[in-house]
């Protein structure tokens, strides 16, 4: 692309190039409406789509001075990315729309079939369009959001500004947060951390005898549960319930404000870009616990998260853990990929949302069954928020000793009393270790059929029925080691070099070695950017750069 010579990582030169671009292929596209009825249908897509990124770049242009050099070098990155797509899909439909040659034009069965060929050609080209668009949408909805996390009023101000939409004449101009409402819930959950304490628990906090109206039931190999409730009016409301226990009592308070502060948070409606459900509230005890003799909670210590489920999806969901023990591997790896891509982007919107979620691996990570065109056949959404809490709030160094937790924790972060605090990097850790399950299609744990305790699966260096005490000291001595001997030296085969590289990044995101994260001073910015920022340019981004 000639016009990209010598164009450095000046971002508004290269969104110009970007609206240039978006408006010829608009243009070309409106020729294309009167064809026929799906080809129309397919205009209109584009359109709508390209709608939402004019107020994007437009966005992006006004705020581009208050992105630090890292951000802004990922945005360079994608842009020239959409560049190079919007130059060849505009390539080929300009190619499409020219008139037929006169010849076709005075032979009317020729001219016919001509058309139909070339309407069918018009199709593909569009389909690949949208197609390329709304990937490169995907891709960069991460670094899209989070913009929403920079403490600057110009944020504001940005978002409220009418969007130039100079393009789109015939549409009424209207600003950024009313046309990706999305950016409001980002940008409201920033503000809430600046008055975190202050706002009303109104209509996010119900009493939790409300749960026994519901039939409930359990997700297999999971802590959450199914809920369904039959209203008055006959429709039935199915909810996805996580418990949190209040550990330790004199913390309720607190755990039920952040609990409190993440359901306002998860205030969305979009559920399949953030890989994140959206909650109706937290179901609470009318009695706040409290310490009886020996220290013992007089009263019930449970809060529930109660979830919705996403639309576009049916029936009962399985937890990751139970899709990894119970079902063959893939024929092949796209939907491996799939799993890996929409789990690491449910981990960067944990932390976009100001948390950390200290918890990730396969049985809080639920699978759904999607229903609609356009979405992957099965949709990955991260659960399981039982000792989350807000990025900046005080950490209690409490742990446990079970095998189905401690294999997915650091080693600084196992047993009773971890070494150090919990920071976003022990999620990527946990992240590594789920990245490596799903590529080998292997859960490393199963479950005893009859009592339910956690065991090591053959993958483990370890007896099948070993002593607690024997697999605790494995994992904190050798796990990660042993982890990364199989990321190093048997992935590469099952999902290729870069996949496994993409783990072991992943598992060394902790280490002082580590170039990418391993500096945690790199990470000490006011606003938690910079980690969200290296975390999408390491793992992200490569992820959704591999395909079949």
């Amino acid at each position: 692309m000639a016009e990209l010579v010598g164009l450095a990582l000046a971002l508004p030169p290269t969104i110009d190039l970007c609206l240039k671009y978006g408006r010829q292929l608009r243009a070309l596209c409106a020729n294309l409406r009167q064809a026929d009825a799906q080809i129309s249908e397919r205009v209109i897509r584009l359109d709508n789509n390209w709608m939402l990124f004019t107020h994007k770049l437009d966005f992006l242009k006004r705020i581009q001075h208050l992105i630090e050099d890292d951000h802004r070098e990922i945005w360079g990155q994608t842009l020239r990315i959409l560049l190079s797509k919007l130059e060849i899909v505009t390539g080929i439909i300009n190619r499409l729309v020219r008139p037929l040659p006169v010849f076709l034009e005075i032979n009317h069965s020729l001219e016919v079939n001509a058309r139909r060929g070339k309407y069918i050609l018009i199709k593909k080209s569009l389909d690949k369009a949208i197609e390329e668009l709304e990937t490169w949408q995907q891709t960069t909805d991460q670094s899209w959001f989070l913009l929403m996390r920079i403490a600057d009023s110009q944020v504001d101000l940005a978002l409220q500004t009418p969007t130039n939409l100079d393009a789109i004449d015939d549409k009424p101009h209207s600003n950024t947060a009313t046309a990706i409402p999305s950016t409001v819930t980002i940008r409201a959950s920033r503000m809430q951390d600046s008055t975190y304490g202050s706002s009303s628990e109104a209509g996010l906090t119900f009493d939790a005898a409300e749960l026994s109206k519901m039939f409930i039931q359990q997700v297999a190999f999971s802590q959450i549960s199914i809920a369904q409730r039959l209203y008055g009016n006959g429709q039935v409301g199915v909810y996805i319930l996580n418990q949190i226990t209040c550990e330790p009592v004199a913390k309720y308070q607190l755990i039920k404000k952040d609990a409190r502060d993440l359901a306002r948070k998860l205030q969305h409606n979009d559920p399949h870009t953030f890989g994140l459900l959206a909650c109706k509230g937290v179901a609470v005890p009318l009695s706040t616990p409290t310490k009886g003799r020996h220290d013992r909670t007089t009263t019930p210590s449970m809060l529930t998260m109660v979830f919705r489920q996403p639309v576009h999806t049916t029936g009962i969901p399985n937890s990751l853990r139970y899709v990894l023990s119970h079902t063959a591997p893939p024929q092949t790896l796209s939907l491996r990929f799939d799993y890996a891509k929409q789990l690491a982007r449910s981990v960067s919107y944990v932390h976009t949302f100001g948390f950390v979620h200290k918890n990730v691996r396969p049985e809080s990570i639920l699978v759904f069954t999607s229903t609609k065109s356009g979405l992957p056949s099965q949709s990955l959404f991260l659960v399981g928020f039982e000792n989350f809490r807000r990025e900046d709030g005080s950490t209690q160094r409490l742990g446990d000793d079970t095998l189905e937790r401690n294999l997915y924790r650091h080693s600084s972060r196992q047993g009773a009393s971890p070494n150090e605090d919990y920071i976003m990097q022990h999620d990527i850790y946990s992240l590594g270790v789920c990245l490596l399950e799903i590529g080998f299609w292997k859960s490393f744990i199963r479950y005893h059929p009859q009592t339910g305790q956690a065991l090591p699966t053959e993958i483990l260096p370890v007896s099948p029925h070993p002593d607690i005490k024997q697999v605790n000291h494995f994992l904190h001595t050798r796990g990660k080691e042993f982890l990364l001997h199989l990321a190093r030296n048997e992935l590469p085969q099952y999902m290729g070099t870069r996949y496994a590289e993409i783990v072991e990044t992943c598992l060394t995101c902790l280490d002082p070695d580590n170039q990418d994260f391993g500096d945690e001073r790199e990470f000490q910015d006011e606003d938690g950017i910079r980690v969200g920022v290296r975390y999408i340019e390491k793992v992200v981004l490569r992820l959704n750069q591999l395909c079949v």
